[in-house]
């Protein structure tokens, strides 16, 4: 009988915990990752509204990078803008509805959201793109050369900036394989040291 009851238990704890966040393409731009090794969710919303005719520029945006430990279906997170994560912290919760749609709920709108995404009304996200990546970090420096390969010594010309966001890959030898969405998308190796620490 106890052993039937163990059998039990671990059969609902393993339908409990069997479902889990896929690193990927969302829709309404968001991008999510999911480190395994440490349980580690790390995301990075951007979208935009409206169009300025005069400055041919969108007039509302909403970005905020998400981070948090994976402790189930609904676990807490840390979202907030990439250069100001002092002032502009909210405590939200991500909740896995099932593999390829989630929930991110926020008790306040980051600045800007509110003309693109409301937040505090719990919104759905489903997956549009599978991939690989381990984590989503952004540059925490004034620049962030890529270079061609992990052991090159010199960088490229091509640069990223403080608070821009890369989707990455692998890490290693202190160098993270990413891609960078921009106008352009941009692949390469950047140094782990000039993304910020989660």
């Amino acid at each position: 009988m106890k052993n039937l009851f163990l059998i039990l238990l671990l059969a609902s704890s393993n339908l409990f915990f069997g479902q889990k966040v896929i690193s990927g393409e969302y829709e309404m731009g968001l991008k999510l990752s999911y480190d395994a090794s440490k349980n580690l969710l790390t995301g990075y919303f951007e979208s935009y509204t409206g169009w300025d005719e005069q400055t041919q520029n969108s007039q509302f945006s909403c970005i905020f990078y998400i981070e948090g430990k994976v402790t189930g279906n609904k676990f807490n997170v840390k979202t907030y803008y990439p250069e100001d994560k002092k002032e502009d912290l909210i405590l939200g919760t991500v909740e896995i509805v099932n593999n390829k749609t989630i929930k991110i709920k926020l008790p306040e709108e980051h600045g800007g959201c509110w003309n693109v995404m409301h937040f505090v009304e719990n919104p759905k996200f489903d997956l549009e793109k599978k991939s690989n990546w381990i984590q989503i970090r952004y540059v925490d420096k004034a620049k962030a050369y890529f270079y061609k390969n992990k052991s090159d010594q010199n960088p490229s010309k091509i640069y990223l900036v403080k608070g821009d966001a890369v989707c990455i890959d692998k890490i290693e030898n202190g160098k993270a394989f990413c891609t960078y969405f921009g106008k352009k998308t941009s692949k390469g190796w950047v140094n782990v040291a000039e993304l910020n620490k989660i």
